[in-house]
C-alpha cells in the first residue's frame, strides 16, 4: 500500500476506536447542524508531484478553443501520439508496476522491448482509467528508456470555460509513474515537464537508443492533485485506482460513517444503507488479512442494485490497510465479497466543506421545517472542490444552476470563498468566447449571479475584475438577437430553460423563456457596471433590455399573460416584462394552477420551480407558495429524498421513484438525487417569510418584510456580512435582531405599534397595505403588527 502518511494514521485511528453514525444519534439531517460531531477532520496529503502532460501546442485547447465541444466525437483527434522518458535504475527490482492514465488505448515499451498494448472501455462514467502494466523483467540498471504511444482519452465533454477543464475534460492528458514494489514502494519514474513527445513519430520511435533529443519537450497542465479545475465533471473519478491518489482540495474535510441498516440479497451481495445522501467514497479497512471486494454506489436502492452509475469496482485492501473507491454521491452500497461478512469491514468516507449555519429557519410546520431542512443540506452537499450542481453525475460548475444554490450558501453560510471562485471559474481567465457552459440562458444567468453575489457581499473588487467577462458576455449575448430584438439563437448555440417538454432544445417555447432570461441578465449586468461607475455602458444596456421588453411584449403578450407555460410566465414576472395588473392575470391564469391539489399541472424541475416561488412571492401570493412547496418538494420527502432531487413530478412517487424520473433526455436511475439547483426552499423562506433581503450592496441596509404564509409563528436568521439578522413572528408580533453596523428598512402591517405601544409611522408602500420604516441603525426593536400589543 503507498503511504499517505498522517491522512491514513488519522483514519485508521478512527475505525479503530469505533465507526460514528450522526444518523444514529438522531440529530439533524446535515452532521454540520449538530455540535457534538467532533471537530472537522482536515488530513494531510501533500499533492502527488506526478503531472498530466501531452504534446506541446497539440491540444484542442490551445488550438481551437471555439471547437472543444468536438471533442464529443470520439473519431476526432485519434491520432496516435508519442512520447519518451528516460530514467535511471539503481536496482533493478523483482516487481515494478507501470501506472498510465489519460489515453484510452498505448503502446508500452520498456529498453525497446513491448511491455504491453493496454485500452480502456468508452462509454463509461469515470473518465479515465487506471492501466497497469509490469515493467520489472525489462528494466536494467542504470539508464532506462521508457516510449509510449497513446491515443486520446475519452475525456467528459462537458461545457467550461476554465482552461485546465477544459483540457482535461478533452481527453488529451497522459500521466504515468512507475512504483517498484520490493518492500516499501519506491517510484522510479514520473511524468513532469521533461518528457518529450511528437504527434508523428519517425521510424523507430520506441528503440532505446533513438536520439530524441531535438524532440520537443511536452506540455504540462501541473501536479495531477494540484488544482481542483481536475477534479470537475467525473474526469478524475477513475484515477481513485491511482497509487496515493487523493483527488480531494485541501479546504475540504472527512468523516467516517458506519452504515444505519444493512439487507441481506438473494444472491447474497450485502445493500448497506448510511441512512442519507452524501458525497464521498467507499472505505474499506482490513485487518490481519488482506480483503477484496466489489462495491456498487446508488442514490436509491433500485440504483445501487440494477444500474449503478459508475458500474461495479473492485477493492483491495491490503492487511491492516485501508482501500477507497471512487469519488461520487450515494446512499448505498451494495457489496460483493466470497464472505459476506466482509461487509462489516465496508464504510464509508464523507467528503465535504466545513461550514457553519449562521442562516437557520423553523416553523410551526414540521413539514415545512423538513423541506427547509433537505434544501439546506442539497445546497450544503454543492459545496465540493467547486460550488457544483449534482454531485453524482455533473460534479461540475453550472451556472444557471448556481444562481439558485449560491443564494442559498450566502444566506446560510455567508461568503463562503466557493461562491466567489464558481463565479470567476464559470467566465475562465481569458476572452469569453462561448456562452456559459454553451448555453445562452447561462450566459444571462451569470450576470444575474454577479449582480446577486454583489448585492448580498458588496464585494465590488470581485465585480471589478470581472467588468470586461460582463462587456463580453453581454456582446456575445446580443449577438442572438433579431433586429426587431427578439432571442432567435442566431449563433445555433442550444437555449435550454429547463428538463421539461419544449425548454431543452430549440423550440419556439425555449425562445420566449429565453428572452426573459436575457432581460433579466440585461438589467442586472446594467446595475452591476452603474455600480463600478460605468454610467455610459450602464445606460446602453438599460436601454437595450428596454428593447427586449418592449419587443416581448409585443410579440409574445395575449390576454395578459405570456403563454401557459409556468416557466416563461414565472421568468416574464421576475424580469418585470408584465405590468401590475397582468402579474394578476399570470396568477390567475397560470401559477395559481399549482395549488396542493393539482400538484404540477405541466412539467417542470425544482429548478425552475423555484423562480415560480419567487414570482408568485412577487404577484402578492407567499402564502399559496408555501402551500405548494409543502405539496411538491414535500412530495419528494415522501418518496424517501434525504436531499432534493434534478427532476420532480409528483406523478412519479412510490417505492422507486427513481425509476421514473425524466432528466437529462433519460428516464430512471441516471438521474441525480442531489442536485443544488433544487435548493431553492432554503433560501425562499427566509426571503420572502423571514422577509429578510438586502436593501443596499453588502446588506449596509437590511429590508425586513416579515409574511407568516399562514403559519402560526416563524423563526429564523439570515447571515450577511456585517454579522447575523435575526427575526422571529410569532402570535401578530415582530422580533428582529441586527447588528450594529447595518441600517433597518421595515415593511410593516399599516396598523402596527412599536414596543412602547405607538403607532409606527412611515412612508406608505403597498398601496397602503404596509409602512415602510427606516431605522437608523441595527439593535433588538419589537413591534405588534396589526395593532396587537407588543
Amino acid at each position: 500500500m503507498v503511504r499517505l502518511g498522517l491522512r491514513v494514521a488519522v483514519l485508521l485511528s478512527v475505525l479503530g476506536a469505533g465507526w460514528c453514525c450522526a444518523q444514529q444519534r438522531g440529530v439533524a439531517l446535515d452532521p454540520s447542524r449538530n455540535d457534538s460531531v467532533a471537530t472537522p477532520v482536515r488530513m494531510l496529503h501533500r499533492p502527488l508531484p506526478e503531472q498530466y502532460i501531452w504534446t506541446a501546442g497539440d491540444a484542442a485547447v490551445q488550438q481551437q478553443p471555439t471547437r472543444l465541444s468536438e471533442l464529443k466525437r470520439n473519431d476526432w483527434k485519434v491520432e496516435p501520439h508519442s512520447f519518451r522518458a528516460h530514467f535511471a535504475v539503481a536496482r533493478v527490482p523483482q516487481s515494478a508496476t507501470l501506472y498510465l492514465a489519460g489515453p484510452r488505448m498505448a503502446l508500452v515499451y520498456v529498453n525497446g522491448v513491448l511491455a504491453a498494448q493496454v485500452h480502456c472501455e468508452g462509454g463509461h462514467h469515470m473518465g479515465f482509467q487506471v492501466m497497469k502494466v509490469a515493467v520489472a523483467p525489462l528494466l536494467r540498471s542504470g539508464q532506462n528508456v521508457l516510449a509510449i504511444q497513446a491515443v486520446r482519452g475519452y475525456g467528459s465533454h462537458h461545457h467550461t470555460n476554465s482552461r485546465l477543464t477544459s483540457w482535461l475534460n478533452s481527453g488529451e492528458v497522459l500521466v504515468a509513474k512507475i512504483v517498484a514494489e520490493d518492500g516499501a514502494p519506491a517510484v522510479l519514474l514520473r511524468s513532469d515537464a521533461a518528457w518529450r513527445s511528437v504527434a508523428e513519430a519517425p521510424a523507430g520511435w520506441q528503440r532505446d537508443d533513438l536520439d530524441d533529443s531535438a524532440w520537443p519537450r511536452v506540455t504540462s497542465l501541473g501536479s495531477i492533485e494540484g488544482s481542483s479545475d481536475f477534479f470537475q465533471w467525473n474526469a478524475d473519478a477513475g484515477m481513485w485506482a491511482w497509487p496515493g491518489y487523493w483527488g480531494e482540495s485541501p479546504y475540504l474535510a472527512n468523516r467516517v460513517l458506519r452504515a444505519v441498516g444493512m439487507e441481506r440479497q438473494q444472491d447474497g451481495s450485502v445493500l448497506l444503507d448510511f441512512g442519507r445522501e452524501m458525497s464521498g467514497r467507499a472505505l474499506l479497512h482490513a485487518a490481519a488479512q488482506p480483503l477484496d471486494v466489489t462495491v456498487q454506489y446508488g442514490e436509491s436502492k433500485g440504483e445501487a442494485i440494477a444500474a449503478p452509475y459508475l458500474g461495479n469496482t473492485t477493492l483491495h485492501a491490503a492487511a491492516q490497510g485501508v482501500a477507497r473507491g471512487p469519488k461520487s454521491a450515494f446512499r448505498y452500497l451494495l457489496v460483493r465479497a466470497q464472505d459476506a461478512a466482509l461487509a462489516d469491514h465496508l464504510g464509508a468516507e464523507e467528503i465535504y466543506y466545513p461550514v457553519h449555519y449562521s442562516g437557520w429557519f423553523t416553523s410551526s410546520n414540521a413539514r415545512l421545517n423538513r423541506i427547509w431542512e433537505t434544501a439546506a443540506y442539497t445546497a450544503h452537499l454543492s459545496l465540493q472542490d467547486s460550488l457544483w450542481d449534482g454531485v453524482k453525475r455533473d460534479r461540475g460548475r453550472w451556472i444557471g444552476d448556481q444562481e439558485v444554490i449560491q443564494r442559498s450558501v450566502l444566506d446560510l453560510f455567508g461568503n463562503v470563498p466557493l461562491v466567489r471562485s464558481g463565479l470567476e471559474d464559470a467566465a475562465g481567465t481569458g476572452p469569453i468566447v462561448e456562452h456559459i457552459n454553451g448555453l445562452p440562458g447561462y450566459s444571462a444567468w451569470w450576470l444575474v449571479a454577479e449582480a446577486e453575489y454583489l448585492r448580498r457581499t458588496g464585494d465590488l473588487g470581485q465585480v471589478r475584475a470581472q467588468r470586461e467577462h460582463v462587456l463580453q458576455v453581454l456582446r456575445l449575448m446580443h449577438r442572438e438577437l433579431d433586429e426587431a430584438h427578439l432571442y432567435q439563437a442566431a449563433t445555433g448555440a442550444k437555449p435550454f430553460v429547463d428538463w421539461a417538454e419544449g425548454f431543452d432544445r430549440d423550440t419556439p417555447e425555449a425562445r420566449a423563456a429565453t428572452q426573459f432570461e436575457y432581460l433579466l441578465g440585461f438589467q442586472d449586468a446594467a446595475w452591476v457596471l452603474q455600480q463600478l461607475g460605468e454610467s455610459a455602458e450602464a445606460e446602453h444596456w438599460q436601454q437595450q433590455a428596454a428593447l427586449l421588453r418592449q419587443a416581448a411584449r409585443q410579440s409574445l403578450l395575449r390576454q395578459g399573460m405570456f403563454g401557459n407555460r409556468l416557466q416563461t410566465n414565472a421568468i416574464a414576472v421576475l424580469a418585470g416584462a408584465a405590468t401590475e395588473a397582468e402579474q394578476q392575470s399570470v396568477w390567475s391564469g397560470v401559477l395559481s394552477r399549482t395549488g396542493p391539489a393539482a400538484n404540477v399541472p405541466q412539467p417542470i424541475t425544482p429548478y425552475y420551480a423555484d423562480y415560480v416561488l419567487e414570482a408568485m412571492a412577487r404577484t402578492g401570493h407567499r402564502r399559496e407558495a408555501v402551500a405548494w412547496m409543502r405539496s411538491y418538494w414535500g412530495s419528494m420527502l415522501d418518496s424517501g429524498a434525504t436531499s432534493f432531487w434534478e427532476a420532480w413530478d409528483p406523478a412519479w412517487a412510490g417505492t422507486d421513484a427513481h425509476a421514473r424520473i425524466d432528466a437529462d433526455n433519460h428516464i430512471g436511475y441516471n438521474a441525480s438525487l442531489a442536485h443544488g439547483w433544487s435548493s431553492g426552499p432554503a433560501s425562499w423562506l427566509l426571503e420572502q417569510v423571514l422577509g429578510v433581503t438586502a436593501a443596499e450592496t453588502g446588506y449596509r441596509t437590511v429590508q425586513i418584510r416579515p409574511d407568516a404564509a399562514g403559519l402560526r409563528w416563524v423563526r429564523g436568521s439570515v447571515s450577511t456580512p456585517l454579522g447575523v439578522v435575526r427575526v422571529s413572528l410569532a402570535g401578530g408580533r415582530l422580533l428582529v435582531q441586527a447588528p450594529r453596523a447595518m441600517r433597518i428598512q421595515l415593511l410593516l402591517p399599516a396598523g402596527s405599534r412599536d414596543q412602547h405601544g405607538l403607532a409606527v409611522q412611515g412612508e406608505v408602500a403597498e398601496h397602503g397595505a404596509r409602512l415602510r420604516v427606516l431605522l437608523p441603525q441595527g439593535g433588538r426593536y419589537a413591534f405588534a403588527l396589526g395593532g396587537e400589543k407588543p
